[in-house]
């Protein structure tokens, strides 16, 4: 272990802290990016990233998220039983312009996502830390220290920052944000469940230029996304609906393919489900993104409904604003006040996407109860 810590440590390692760190190494300031997982995740997860992130990427110069993410597929929706779709499911394409140059939505798996992000971190001889567990944390006005853990062996660090990165689920997730004593107000909607993953099937009559969306929301339904990134027969799939148990459908695999089995009017043949989780619509935000020394960006201080496909695009966008002001600050070409804009910047910013998500969550659900009790 090096007798000189860099001045950021960096609390988790999905893309907000994997951008947070890459802003700050290629603003020449050295970073520690541990995560307490010992094993990288895997999974699509959210795999939406719109146009301002694609920004940020290739400003970052990670051209590979533009060049290898995919464009989102039309989605088919059927009549009941069948393989009839009911409306045509093609959508407008548009072309990149030199004034718009990106311009529309591109899919990309986090856990493809998170490899790029991580072969950059390389080009400056840093790696993530996987297994190392932030414990505790004491702030001054010159530094922080943290009690870290790996393996059941404790070490102490001294460093300038923390940047909590860390999430917003489970027990030991967003250990910043709760030691801070931030709030986190808002609700967790038990209305809005979704079990998804990624799963190797083939299906008769099921064609990989579609998203496929059998069944109805409240009710039974599937949805389906071919991605190549799971394999040539993978597709990321959600399941939803009142009348499933989705508790038990998150663990068991059998209990998937019945399910799928029985909204897809066709032979379908299962291979394996590589992962799954069992979701609630969570809409939460902190009352401010730091504290001192210490910072939340992402599911650590902001978690949205699904609606819009916002979580990721702005929890990196969080972790730009902060890199690169943090960077001028701890280079002594700014005042530390410039770290105060980041979450005068950034709140104002996610109670509006909030609201606007949650808007369109309770309108679609509005919809979609009016639609089926006239069916």
């Amino acid at each position: 272990m090096n007798s000189v810590h860099p001045p950021v440590l960096i609390v988790g390692a999905g893309p907000v802290g994997l951008v947070a760190a890459l802003t700050l190494l290629q603003n020449d300031i050295s970073v520690r990016i541990i995560d307490k997982d010992p094993h990288h995740r895997i999974g699509q997860r959210g795999a939406g990233i719109w146009p301002r992130s694609l920004e940020l990427y290739n400003f970052l110069d990670v051209s590979e998220v533009n060049g290898l993410g995919k464009p989102a597929p039309p989605t088919c929706s059927y009549k009941s039983g069948t393989l009839e779709p009911l409306k045509d499911p093609l959508a407008p394409q548009m072309e990149p312009t030199p004034a718009i140059p990106f311009h529309s939505l591109k899919l990309m798996g986090q856990q493809l996502l998170d490899v790029i992000l991580r072969r950059h971190l390389e080009k400056f001889s840093c790696s993530v830390e996987m297994g190392t567990e932030l414990r505790s944390f004491e702030q001054s006005d010159e530094g922080v220290t943290a009690i870290l853990a790996k393996n059941g062996i404790s070490e102490t660090v001294d460093t300038k920052w923390i940047i909590g990165a860390d999430g917003a689920k489970s027990s030991f997730a967003c250990v910043v944000r709760k030691q801070l004593g931030l709030t986190f107000l808002g609700e967790t909607r038990e209305d809005i469940r979704v079990v998804t993953g990624d799963i190797h099937l083939k299906g008769v009559g099921l064609d990989r230029v579609h998203s496929h969306r059998f069944g109805n929301f409240n009710e039974r339904g599937l949805s389906l996304r071919p991605t190549d990134e799971v394999g040539e027969d993978g597709w990321q799939f959600f399941l939803y609906g009142n009348e499933l148990d989705l508790t038990k459908i998150a663990e068991s695999e059998e209990l998937v393919f019945e399910t799928i089995a029985s909204l897809i009017p066709t032979e379908i043949t299962f291979t394996k489900v590589v992962w799954m989780s069992d979701f609630r619509a969570n809409i939460r935000m902190v009352n401010k993104f730091s504290e001192g020394r210490v910072f939340v960006a992402g599911d650590a201080a902001h978690v949205y409904s699904p609606t819009g496909g916002q979580g990721l695009n702005s929890g990196v966008q969080d972790a730009f604003n902060l890199g690169w002001k943090l960077a001028l600050v701890q280079k002594g070409f700014a005042d530390k006040s410039l770290l105060e804009t980041y979450s005068a910047e950034r709140l104002p910013v996610i109670s509006e996407m909030l609201g606007v998500t949650t808007s369109i969550l309770d309108k679609n659900g509005c919809q979609r109860q009016t639609r089926e009790s006239h069916a």
